[in-house]
């Protein structure tokens, strides 16, 4: 059973995006695999940009 997790901003995981980056990202890892899109799971975690870090510094 295929998981992906997907993290992202907190501002960017909306009633309206979730949906369609589940959808999205179920369906390129039922393409790009053969797993049966049944079997996919997909998690959309929000994080705080003070709680995120790039190139050793932090975003918010």
């Amino acid at each position: 059973m295929p998981i992906v997790e997907v993290k992202l901003y907190d501002k960017r995981v909306t009633e309206d995006s979730v949906p369609k980056i589940i959808e999205a990202m179920t369906n390129a890892l039922a393409e790009s695999s053969g797993a049966a899109k049944e079997h996919i799971q997909v998690l959309v975690e929000g994080v705080s940009p003070k709680n995120w870090g790039v190139g050793g510094e932090p975003q918010g």
